[in-house]
């Protein structure tokens, strides 16, 4: 990127400018779905608010011109934080935040703080993916905001590789297959789990196998290891009193949030883990109870709170007793009589004053949990939810209900482009990366929610080589492996190669002749 120094001084002399329409080619409205087709090529960057937020950010470059990094990040960290408190606002002018975060990351890398850097650009990725999308790259490369689209993914990349290596040089067990990888920790073979695989798999059986091959895998797996299988051949949608709430509009990505919600209140397991349908288990010989015990190597395994979350569904499917002012606040102050969290581990850091957000979910439930509640893998870009496990826990529940509140109403977030991993990212890292903003003794923390265990992509889902040279941010699967993930390969190829490609891997580890008079596979035969 170009010295921020004469871009800047463009900048503020043209801070009353800023345009309201949009700018770019939209998409032709022929390929834009109905829920999308509203939010292509709005613009609210001419706002007062986003005129405002133009000057102040102007009086933070005037630090970093001057070199006083850390009081730019700390106005940085202030600035952002009112504005992201709300989705609504902050996705009206998602470049202004995308290039404010790039500018954050800047004073990062001046200041030898390489991860907290890092985590600034992945959330620059968030707000830049979504004006990408909406209004396109030259938007962005011609807005009065000093950022380059092209520029600030290939920083990403290269801050996540840094960031890859550094952990791996820390802890090389990231480099092993799940199998080597749970070789590293105690075993402990009695701690086994109720465990549900929990899969979306709404496809043609016309047009492709996947659908009955995923069945089969996770069927052989969960026979193995004594796991169970709730997998939908369509997109559920979580119903309670808010249900109202969710856009019909709503893309199919965000039912993984509706399943797990479905499968946490059944009351019926301690652990529950999302597979995307395109994703089969391939070293049949790892437990799942191998990947929670890495997980949880950096703080004792939480007991549970299994009764607590019973209880809280119970009243929160039967809802108030009488219409309340304020529904949603209603649910809130349920979830506050329920939440609470273990602070027993010394060795990990929680934020002492990060911005708050009750509705949003910002709030103690997330900041000061400690122990494990999540497990899922970062890629080369950020959070995978590819593959995830779910502690049937009460600070699950809260956590899915708020990454779900993010797409009701008329939310930018639903239509975002990476669905329920915007929202993800909005909760476990974007208030701790603030935090970490403000207060110079949490600005070398892991910059995002320590109730998540975020393990080595190898360790869980790496990708074939079609899918992950095409990426280049998502690990290549080896012979090993434990699982192998094709999304992203219809982006890269036609479904006839696809479809090879799923045959080839399924039949590695299973028997081509006993599923030969499979009457759902031998078309495919």
């Amino acid at each position: 990127m170009a010295c921020w120094g004469q871009p800047w001084r463009v900048l503020i002399v043209l801070s009353l400018s800023i345009r309201v329409d949009g700018q770019g080619q939209p998409m032709a409205e022929s390929q834009v779905p109905p829920g999308l087709r509203e939010w292509i090529g709005l613009d609210f960057c001419g706002e007062e608010r986003w005129v405002q937020f133009h000057g102040t950010l102007s009086g933070v470059v005037r630090h970093f011109n001057s070199r006083d990094f850390a009081t730019a990040l700390r106005g940085l960290g202030e600035l952002l934080a009112e504005t992201a408190r709300s989705t609504q606002v902050a996705f009206g002018c998602a470049t202004a935040v995308m290039s404010a975060l790039a500018l954050a990351a800047q004073c990062c890398d001046h200041l030898q703080l390489p991860v907290l850097a890092t985590r600034f650009r992945q959330l620059s990725a968030i707000f830049g993916s979504y004006d990408y999308q909406m209004k396109g790259e030259e938007y962005i490369d011609q807005s009065p905001w000093p950022i380059n689209w092209k520029q600030n993914m290939e920083g990403i990349l290269r801050s996540m590789s840094f960031l890859k290596q550094q952990e791996l040089q820390l802890e090389p067990w990231r480099g092993l297959p799940a199998r080597s990888a749970a070789e590293q920790f105690p075993n402990r073979r009695e701690d086994s789990q109720r465990i549900a695989i929990v899969t979306v798999c709404d496809y043609d059986p016309t047009q492709t196998p996947l659908a009955r091959l995923s069945k089969l895998n996770r069927d052989a797996y969960a026979k193995l290891h004594g796991y169970d299988i709730v997998m939908y051949d369509k997109a559920p949608l979580f119903t309670d009193g808010l249900t109202y709430l969710t856009e019909k509009t709503r893309p199919p990505a965000w039912s993984k949030v509706d399943a797990l919600l479905e499968t946490l209140a059944k009351d019926q397991h301690d652990w529950v883990m999302w597979l995307d349908c395109d994703s089969f288990f391939m070293d049949t010989e790892v437990r799942l109870e191998d990947l929670l015990r890495i997980a949880q190597s950096k703080c004792p395994a939480d007991p549970g709170d299994a009764e607590r979350l019973k209880e809280l569904v119970q009243k929160w499917q039967a809802g108030p007793q009488q219409a309340p002012d304020d529904l949603l606040e209603w649910y809130d102050n349920l979830l506050d009589s329920y939440v609470s969290w273990d602070q027993s581990c010394d060795s990990l850091e929680t934020p002492r004053d990060a911005p708050s957000n009750r509705t949003l979910g910002w709030d103690d439930w997330l900041f000061k949990e400690k122990r494990v509640q999540l497990v899922a893998s970062e890629d080369g870009l950020m959070l995978n939810t590819g593959v995830m496990l779910a502690r049937a826990s009460v600070w699950s529940w809260a956590f899915f209900q708020k990454v779900r509140w993010m797409t009701f109403g008329r939310s930018p977030v639903t239509q975002h482009p990476w669905w329920e991993q915007t929202a993800m990212v909005y909760l476990l890292q974007f208030p701790f990366v603030l935090a970490a903003a403000t207060d110079p003794d949490y600005a070398k923390s892991q910059g995002y929610a320590t109730a998540w265990s975020a393990l080595g992509q190898k360790t869980i889902n790496g990708y074939p080589p079609l899918v992950s040279s095409a990426l280049l941010t998502h690990t290549t699967f080896e012979p090993g492996d434990f699982i192998v993930s094709f999304s992203g390969c219809k982006i890269y190829s036609s479904q006839e190669v696809c479809n090879q490609l799923f045959l080839n891997y399924f039949f590695q580890v299973h028997s081509l002749p006993a599923l030969a008079d499979d009457p759902a596979l031998q078309p495919w035969l």
